[in-house]
C-alpha cells in the first residue's frame, strides 16, 4: 500500500464576492448548455473552495522590492504559472535548482506562498476562476515532478511505518496536504491519501488496513462535528487500536484547542517536520510513560 491516492483537487470552504461569482459564472455558461443545479454548485460550493484552500496556505515572508509598485518574487513565479507558457514556471524552478536552491526550499518558500497568492488574486477579484484553476494546476504538476527528486534525494528504504492523509469526507483535496504528503513519503512512510467520497469509505480503509498515524487537514469550522464523528469511529474501528490522530491546516493553527476538543494526539503546524512528529506520536504510544 504504497502512495496510494484517492482523487486529487483543492480543499477549502467560504464564499467570493458577489461581483467575483457572477464575473465567472457568465463565461462558464457560455461554454456549453449546463443545468442551472451546476453552475450554482460551482458558484457556491466548488469555486469557494478552491479560494479559501489557497489563501490558507501559510505565508511566507518575502523581501519586500526597492520599487513598491514592482512584483516581488513570488508574485512574479505566480505569473508564469498562469502565463500563456506551459513551461515557463516549471523552467524558473529549474533556475532555482541549478543556482543551488533545495528542493525542500522550494516547495516550501516558493510553491506553497505562490498558491496562496492565486487564492489572493482571485478572492479580490483580480484573476477569474480558470486562470487561477491553471495557475493551480500547473503547481500541482511542478509539485509531483519535484516530488521524484525530493524523494530520491533522501530516500533510503520505507521506515515502516504507516500514514493516512485526508480531510473531513466530501471536502476537496488541498494543496497543502499534498505536500505535506511529499515530506511524509520522503520520510519513508507508506503513504495513503484522501479525499473519501464518504465516512463510510473512510472507516472502512482504516478497517481493513493498518495505520500507525491517521493526520487530518482542517482548513474551516463547518464540518468539525463530523470530524470529531469520524476520529471516534476510527480509535473504535481501527484495525490499529493504537493508532495515532494527527491534525494540521490553518483552521487548527488558529484555534489549537480544537485539538483536545476532537480527542486528537498531535497538532502539526510544519510540513517539513511532521513526519518527525508523527514518529514521535508512535513511540510515545507505544511506550508511554
Amino acid at each position: 500500500m504504497n502512495d496510494q491516492s484517492y482523487s486529487t483537487g483543492v480543499s477549502v470552504s467560504g464564499r467570493p464576492s458577489r461581483r467575483a461569482r457572477e464575473r465567472v459564472a457568465t463565461p462558464m455558461s457560455r461554454l456549453r448548455p449546463v443545468s442551472g443545479g451546476v453552475v450554482e454548485t460551482f458558484r457556491t460550493h466548488i469555486i469557494p473552495k478552491i479560494v479559501l484552500a489557497l489563501r490558507s496556505l501559510p505565508a511566507v515572508a518575502t523581501p519586500a522590492p526597492a520599487d513598491q509598485a514592482a512584483p516581488n518574487a513570488i508574485e512574479t513565479f505566480a505569473r508564469l504559472a498562469v502565463g500563456v507558457d506551459d513551461e515557463a514556471a516549471f523552467a524558473h524552478v529549474e533556475q532555482l535548482l541549478a543556482s543551488g536552491s533545495s528542493v525542500e526550499s522550494i516547495l516550501l518558500d516558493v510553491l506553497a506562498p505562490a498558491a496562496r497568492h492565486l487564492g489572493e488574486l482571485w478572492e479580490t477579484d483580480t484573476e477569474d476562476f480558470v486562470t487561477v484553476t491553471l495557475g493551480v494546476s500547473r503547481l500541482h504538476r511542478i509539485m509531483r515532478r519535484l516530488g521524484d527528486s525530493f524523494f530520491n534525494d533522501a530516500h533510503a528504504g520505507s521506515n515502516g511505518k504507516s500514514v493516512l492523509l485526508t480531510i473531513i469526507p466530501g471536502e476537496q483535496h488541498s494543496f497543502g496536504l499534498s505536500m505535506v504528503a511529499e515530506f511524509f513519503r520522503r520520510a519513508g512512510w507508506n503513504l495513503c491519501t484522501g479525499p473519501f467520497s464518504s465516512h463510510q469509505e473512510l472507516i472502512s480503509l482504516v478497517q481493513s488496513h493498518w495505520f500507525d498515524v491517521v493526520g487530518f487537514s482542517i482548513s474551516c469550522d463547518r464540518r468539525l462535528d463530523e470530524l470529531k464523528h469520524d476520529i471516534d469511529a476510527i480509535r473504535r474501528d481501527s484495525r490499529n487500536r493504537h493508532v495515532g490522530i494527527m491534525l494540521g491546516g490553518p483552521m487548527i493553527i488558529m484555534q489549537p484547542d480544537l485539538v483536545a476538543f476532537l480527542d486528537a494526539d498531535l497538532l502539526a503546524t510544519d510540513a517539513a517536520v511532521a513526519p518527525q512528529q508523527a514518529h514521535e506520536l508512535i513511540q510515545r504510544m507505544n511506550h508511554p510513560v
